[in-house]
């Protein structure tokens, strides 16, 4: 679905993480599950794309804020509507109960993902 709009799900999700003040890079990988190497391409692509544009922190000069561009910010309406189909296609194969509790299940195993990357620092 992703693709039938010139994206990828790792954009989509970038797309819809980024804050209107902006969001520092290192708060993405986590989230994503990604190395930092894959995320900062990801990032150098789509700032290529013209859907982000990254900015130097004022007050922390080492941290780099990503801010989306007016077609990144039309993008993420994009992805937002597929999220929302998705989810609506999804509860009408299965009982909201069942979709519930796997999300539940998944917030969970996150957490605990979480937890064992930060004890491994």
């Amino acid at each position: 679905m992703a693709a039938k709009h010139d994206m990828s799900f790792s954009w989509g999700f970038i797309l819809l993480n980024v804050e209107r003040e902006g969001t520092p890079s290192t708060a993405l990988g986590p989230k994503m599950g990604m190395e930092p190497t894959s995320l900062s391409r990801t990032l150098k692509n789509m700032e290529d794309k013209g859907l982000i544009y990254r900015q130097t922190d004022s007050v922390d000069k080492r941290k780099s804020l990503v801010f989306l561009t007016e077609e990144g910010v039309e993008k993420r309406s994009v992805a937002k509507k597929v999220v929302l189909e998705f989810n609506e296609a999804l509860y009408e194969k299965l009982p909201k109960t069942k979709v519930k509790a796997f999300f539940e299940v998944m917030l969970k195993v996150d957490e605990h993902l979480t937890e064992l990357l930060e004890e491994n620092k």
